[in-house]
């Protein structure tokens, strides 16, 4: 269901000439890194502050990129 979501999606972007997506998620989510890694996304950064001041402070933040 997911990668028939962002088949769909992808189809919408190119559509408006856009040149791909970017996503965020915290590392802790295995399932949601495993999921864009499989569908080619490519980790761009991760970052060790973005939570810092909240009560997920010991998580980060890992951006992802598509590009198309």
């Amino acid at each position: 269901m997911g990668t028939a979501l962002l088949k769909r999606a992808k189809g919408c972007a190119l559509e408006k000439e856009m040149k791909g997506f970017t996503l965020e998620t915290q590392v802790v989510n295995l399932l949601a890194c495993r999921f864009y890694s499989k569908n080619g996304f490519t980790i761009g950064s991760v970052d060790n502050m973005l939570y810092a001041n909240s009560k997920y402070a010991n998580e980060k933040a890992v951006f992802w990129y598509l590009k198309f």
